[in-house]
């Protein structure tokens, strides 16, 4: 199970307003996987001061667990100055804490010897190592990271503005991808706030960078597809996509309109081309077609195999002696408890009934409500609400648990809610954008309708 975050009171050094923020001691990657990307951000026990809005990383000692790789390192502040004994007490207790929590066999002798570091960059240099990062990665890393780090702490708009234009050419993949990984991060944690602020970021550098542009063009040619979803959507996409990337993007998203009509379509490209003496142009297409056959069978495996090692799962999940092991063989498995597993668990459901185990049925049944319930209780409230309204259709309902929840209608929740359309849709996932800018207006209406009566 999850280590809880510990309630602390902390000064902001900047204003000296006091503020009660969770702190956490033990980051157990396992268990939770975004606090290592927090971690790696930089943003792992930070706050944003209420009162002057600056933002605060303060140094205190926590246990970082990886039970796959056999890591347990503790981070004591070299600020702390701390003697011998209470250094070695405070070890002893955070070592103490996860092995309280893990079963007797898991139980193992490096957890009784924690690496110590004094300084968290040479505690993320060993993490990285551990992770198959060289000197060289490592020295880039850095860079990007520091990078990242004076971008994310932008106070202003106009300050992130300024960092992009000075290092745009540096603002490579890899630079956007611990980017969403801090944005990730940030909305697990359910800071709408932030998270918006960071959304506003995000916009500036898929405006004012090479490779964001580059992205947007490859965002502008899937939407063509997303908005409209058919064959003849598809194949213009296809057509129009500017990298062997965005077209096998277009393959995943669009797997179901590639049939029969589909290739129809293709081939009477070509033999127009061929007709009208466009040799160029049919050879082209006969490379595109060529292309997307072999990109639906490597996303066909990709989609069995997963579907494979859900079901695997299921079996294992099934076994569990009692519900309370169940429960933290959930939490265990937490990333895998997504759209194909609750598929597969609805093709296990039907098999069962179709063959007359009404008994297995009724496990599986089972499984899939505490499945639901155990991903619920890893939310953050805000996130919580909105999978409860995406899975009301009638908007009375939606207003009912929105009057039920009025003190999560804040502005920046609304304002969270526009950045997560804006996402779905750059996604291709139009159906659900629709449906959050439904939830957004309805919100809008109660959150008013909430203002108004309140007693002034």
């Amino acid at each position: 199970m999850p280590f809880p975050p510990t309630p602390m009171t902390i000064r902001c050094p900047f204003c000296g307003q006091p503020v009660q923020v969770p702190v956490r001691q033990i980051i157990d990657v396992s268990e939770e996987p975004p606090l290592k990307r927090l971690l790696l951000a930089g943003r792992l026990n930070a706050f944003v001061c209420p009162r002057c809005g600056n933002r605060v990383s303060f140094a205190a000692p926590f246990l970082y667990h990886d039970p796959e790789k056999e890591l347990a390192f503790v981070f004591i502040p070299i600020q702390a100055d701390l003697k011998e004994t209470d250094r070695q007490r405070i070890v002893g207790q955070l070592v103490e804490t996860v092995l309280r929590q893990l079963p007797r066999e898991k139980r193992k002798a490096y957890l009784l010897q924690p690496k110590e570091f004094f300084t968290i960059p040479s505690m993320l240099e060993a993490i990285l190592r551990a992770d198959g990062y060289t000197d060289e990665d490592l020295k880039a890393m850095e860079e990007r990271t520091l990078l990242l780090h004076r971008l994310l702490n932008a106070r202003r708009i106009e300050d992130a503005e300024e960092i992009i234009q000075e290092n745009a050419e540096k603002m490579n993949g890899e630079f956007f991808r611990l980017f969403q990984e801090a944005l990730d991060a940030v909305q697990e944690e359910g800071s709408a706030e932030e998270f918006a602020r960071l959304m506003a970021i995000r916009d500036r550098l898929l405006e004012l960078t090479p490779y964001g542009q580059m992205v947007r063009a490859r965002t502008q040619v899937v939407e063509k597809f997303t908005r409209a979803p058919s064959p003849e959507t598809l194949l213009e996409a296809l057509l129009e996509a500017p990298d062997e990337a965005t077209r096998r993007t277009l393959v995943i998203l669009g797997r179901p309109f590639l049939d029969y009509r589909f290739f129809q379509n293709l081939t009477r490209r070509i033999e127009e081309a061929e007709r009208a003496g466009r040799a160029e142009e049919a050879e082209r297409l006969i490379a595109l077609r060529r292309e997307i056959l072999q990109a639906r069978e490597a996303v066909d495996q990709e989609i069995q195999r997963i579907y494979e090692e859900r079901t695997l799962l299921i079996r294992e999940l099934l076994s569990a002696p009692s519900e309370r092991e169940l429960r933290e063989r959930l939490v265990q498995h937490l990333a895998e408890l997504d759209e194909i597993f609750f598929d597969a668990l609805q093709m296990s459901i039907r098999a069962a009934l179709e063959e007359g185990e009404t008994r297995l049925a009724q496990a599986l049944n089972l499984l899939g409500r505490i499945a639901m319930a155990v991903l619920q209780q890893t939310l953050p409230p805000e996130l919580r609400l909105l999978n409860a309204l995406l899975n009301t259709p009638s908007e009375e309902g939606r207003r009912r648990l929105m009057e039920r929840n009025r003190r999560l209608l804040t502005p920046e929740w609304l304002q969270w809610l526009q950045q997560r359309e804006a996402r779905m849709r750059e996604e291709g996932r139009a159906e659900v954008a629709e449906q959050i800018a439904a939830i957004r207006a309805l919100a809008e209406q109660v959150a008013a309708t909430s203002a108004i009566l309140r007693p002034s």
